[in-house]
C-alpha cells in the first residue's frame, strides 16, 4: 500500500457538511477559522479566494481549492470589496445583476488528524485545476450533483465522494514512498493490528534498529510506531462499535487487547468518551 493511502486510511469522512453558493456579482462571503478541512469547487463562473497570508487567487470553472487547516478566508466576485459572514456554511443565494457563480463548499473533520509531515509538504492553499488531476473535476461535479439531488442515502454518497476528492487533491503532494522499510512497517501495523507488537519486533521485521525505525517512521507519519498502532486499533474499534452489536470484550480482543478495562481506558483517552457512550451517541 502506498504512503498516501496509509496516512489517509484512518481519515475516513463521516458527516461531511456541504452547501452551495449561487450568486450574481457583486457578492462576497467570509468564513472564520474552522478546525476542519475546507474546500470549494467552482461549478460555474469564476471567483476570487482571499486569505490574509497571500494575494487573492483567481478561481475558474472546474477549479478545486482546499485548505487543510481550515484557515479563515473569503470567496468573492471581486479581488476586494465588502463581505458577508457565513461561518455556518449555509446555502447562499445573493448578489446583484452581474455574472453568476455557483460554488460547492464543504468542510469535514477527518477521523484522524493528518500527519504533521504531510501537512508540512502541502501548501496552505491547495489549488488544483482540471488539467492537473485526472478525475478530480469529475468527482467534484458528481459531489455537487449529489448535494442538490436529495436522493436516499445521499449523505453516505457525499462522504465517500469527499474521501475520493481529498485523496485526488493530495496526490501531487504526498509523502515520498522511497523509504521502503518504513512502508513495510506501516503495512505490518495495518494488516496485523491485533498482534502484540513491540518496538523490537517491528524493528526486526523491517531490518533496522529501534532508534532508526522510530526516527524514520515519525518523519513519515508524524508519530512513533506504537502510537500509530494505537490509533489504528482505536479507528478499527470505533468503526466496529458503530457497525456491529459485538460486546465490548469482543471488540477489545479484535483490536489486540486482552483486557476490556485496558481497551476502554485507551479508547476513552483517544476519543474523550467511553466506548459504550461512543456507540450510543454515534448511532
Amino acid at each position: 500500500m502506498d504512503t498516501i493511502a496509509q496516512v489517509m486510511l484512518g481519515s475516513k469522512v463521516g458527516g461531511a457538511k456541504t452547501a452551495t453558493l449561487h450568486a450574481a456579482a457583486p457578492w462576497g462571503v467570509e468564513r472564520g477559522h474552522a478546525s476542519a478541512v475546507v474546500f470549494h469547487f467552482v461549478a460555474q463562473g469564476a471567483c476570487w479566494l482571499r486569505t490574509r497570508e497571500a494575494e487573492p487567487l483567481r478561481l475558474e470553472a472546474g477549479d478545486v481549492v482546499m485548505l487543510l487547516d481550515g484557515a479563515g478566508h473569503a470567496v468573492s466576485s471581486d479581488r476586494s470589496g465588502p463581505l458577508t459572514s457565513d461561518d455556518a456554511l449555509i446555502a447562499v443565494t445573493e448578489g446583484g445583476a452581474g455574472p453568476r457563480t455557483r460554488l460547492l463548499c464543504a468542510g469535514y473533520r477527518p477521523g484522524r488528524a493528518l500527519p504533521a509531515s504531510l501537512r508540512a509538504q502541502v501548501p496552505p492553499v491547495l489549488h488544483i485545476r482540471p488539467a492537473q488531476s485526472d478525475g478530480l473535476a469529475e468527482t467534484a461535479r458528481m459531489l455537487a450533483e449529489e448535494v442538490t439531488a436529495d436522493r436516499p442515502g445521499s449523505q453516505i454518497v457525499v462522504d465517500r465522494l469527499v474521501d475520493v476528492l481529498v485523496v485526488q487533491a493530495l496526490r501531487g503532494w504526498s509523502v515520498p514512498t522511497q523509504d521502503l522499510p518504513v512502508a513495510a512497517a506501516m503495512t505490518a501495523l495495518h494488516d496485523e493490528f491485533d498482534r502484540p507488537w513491540t518496538l523490537d519486533d517491528l524493528a526486526r521485521r523491517c531490518g533496522m534498529s529501534r532508534a532508526t525505525l522510530t526516527r524514520r517512521f515519525t518523519a513519515v507519519t508524524g508519530e512513533p510506531p506504537l502510537t500509530y498502532l494505537r490509533r489504528r486499533r482505536m479507528e478499527v474499534a470505533a468503526n466496529r462499535l458503530l457497525e456491529s452489536d459485538d460486546p465490548l470484550a469482543t471488540v477489545a480482543k479484535l483490536v489486540g487487547y486482552a483486557s476490556e478495562f485496558s481497551f476502554s481506558r485507551t479508547f476513552t483517552r483517544t476519543f474523550g468518551v467511553a466506548p459504550g457512550h461512543y456507540r450510543r451517541t454515534g448511532r
